[in-house]
């Protein structure tokens, strides 16, 4: 009898310990995608070089992926009164790597500048451009001399972001009445401009 007790108590020990082994598995962890936004400071460092050439409206910042490769594009839209208009542009395939250069690299520098130009007829033409570390781009657009007034919407605080929505970058916005507003990327807050250039990263499914 009490042998058969003994047998039951070591069987009951073995199946906890099995139980808990089981229960102790850890399964591997899906890698999340995310992009992360640092802004650069271009009166601060090496960057500091660049910005007599770049003009007043300008900006930098650096963009990170973490997971698989995205196919981030980065969109120019114009807003006028409040509301997006018009396309302007696009710079594809933003984390390109170059023939030569490391393929796990997965950060990029993004700099734009953009300054107005008078060319003939005494018109002026808002000249962008934009590099992002691999090639330098330049667009043209038309620009409205009435606006006279200029600021720019741009990060301040390292930010990191999923890769399933729209991220805005960095914005110009104008103004025809000389007096420019503190604003965001929120909707609420472009409604409130006259005219704006805004930076968007959107990616390919």
């Amino acid at each position: 009898m009490r042998l058969t007790i003994y047998i039951l108590l070591f069987l009951l020990v073995l199946t906890g310990c099995s139980g808990e082994s089981e229960d102790t598995i850890i399964p591997d962890k899906k890698i999340s995608n995310s992009l992360t936004l640092t802004p650069v400071d271009l009166t601060k460092g090496e960057a500091a070089k660049l910005k007599p050439f770049l003009g007043t409206m300008s900006g930098a910042f650096k963009l990170k992926y973490e997971g698989e490769k995205p196919r981030a594009n980065l969109d120019m839209d114009i807003w006028k009164n409040g509301e997006k208009v018009d396309f302007a542009g696009s710079i594809g395939d933003l984390f390109f790597s170059p023939e030569g250069q490391m393929e796990n690299s997965t950060e990029i520098e993004v700099i734009i500048s953009i300054d107005t130009v008078r060319i003939e007829e005494q018109k002026e033409t808002c000249i962008v451009k934009i590099s992002t570390g691999s090639g330098l781009a330049t667009f043209t657009l038309p620009w409205n001399p009435e606006l006279k007034g200029r600021g720019l919407i741009q990060h301040t605080e390292t930010l990191t972001y999923t890769t399933d929505r729209p991220i805005p970058t960095f914005a110009m916005h104008a103004t025809s009445s000389n007096q420019v507003f503190a604003g965001d990327f929120t909707e609420e807050a472009l409604s409130k401009t006259d005219w704006a250039l805004v930076f968007t990263v959107r990616f390919d499914e």
